[in-house]
């Protein structure tokens, strides 16, 4: 059996509950555990880093950090080891889909720079409760007029639809844009668009090299929806949640619980 060197979770849906809650006693062991064996927890989601650190405040400096679907990766001690982003051009052609579309996504697309999230202004009216929502979750949200006036980094674009219009709308955005963009969903109708080649795995990777480790001899991975299918594929031990992706749980082992009673963390029990 390969030692076990470094853990990734997922978030939503996978390592929160449905509340967005976890077990913190729980995890405090299992870092203990990690740690004390010379590993890494890494949390691994489509979350943007703003969006995550607040729920894990009394554990700083003891998590890894792969970010927007692996556009950015931060090591506990804060190091940023990579920061991936869309070109501008890419990114007005991802708008241009999304008005080409028969129908409206249900609120404005959502640009998460690399210090800013944006909006436009002509798609923050679609939905005011999202976009007074945003505005709680992003303290520096900006609107703006065009995709040309944001001058940093676009790590990520997130445009959510009704779940069974997702998929048109991932395939027509995966034919316009080919190979200049990574196209995925964790589900809900949530689409999460990245730079070319970027994913959990490719993050996780960047981790890896970091420590000395390999992704298929140390990795252990949980994910319940597809954009954790490539961080699943590289790991040595994945694990598909119970309340997951049923393509992923017909590829993987499940884990032991689902997210609403720490199906991660009592797996992590199992392996430690």
């Amino acid at each position: 059996m390969s030692e076990i060197k470094m853990i990734a979770s997922d978030l939503d849906s996978t390592f929160f509950n449905d509340q967005k809650h976890y077990h913190k006693t729980h995890f405090a062991d299992v870092l203990d555990k990690i740690t004390l064996q010379g590993g890494y927890f890494v949390v691994a989601t489509g979350r943007d880093v703003d969006s995550v650190d607040p729920f894990f405040k009394s554990f700083a400096g003891r998590y890894d950090l792969v970010a927007d679907n692996g556009a950015v990766v931060r090591t506990a001690d804060g190091e940023i080891l990579q920061m991936v982003g869309l070109d501008v051009v890419d990114v007005t052609d991802i708008m241009a889909v999304v008005n080409e579309m028969p129908f409206k996504p249900l609120h404005g697309a959502v640009f998460t720079g690399a210090e800013t999230a944006f909006m436009l202004q002509s798609q923050a009216r679609l939905n005011l409760l999202h976009k007074a929502r945003m505005k709680k979750v992003h303290n520096n949200l900006q609107f703006i007029d065009f995709v040309d006036q944001i001058h940093e980094p676009i790590l990520k674009v997130t445009v959510t639809y009704e779940t069974e219009k997702t998929q048109e709308f991932i395939d027509l955005a995966r034919v316009r844009l080919g190979s200049r963009a990574h196209v995925t969903t964790s589900g809900y109708g949530s689409v999460d668009i990245v730079a070319p080649n970027i994913n959990k795995a490719n993050g996780l990777q960047v981790l890896a090299s970091h420590y000395g480790l390999k992704l298929n001899e140390n990795l252990v991975a949980f994910g319940d929806g597809l954009n954790d299918a490539e961080m699943l594929n590289a790991a040595a031990y994945p694990f598909a949640m119970i309340n997951g992706d049923e393509s992923l749980k017909a590829l993987y082992p499940a884990a032991v619980d689902d997210n609403n009673h720490d199906g991660v963390l009592k797996t992590v029990d199992t392996l430690l």
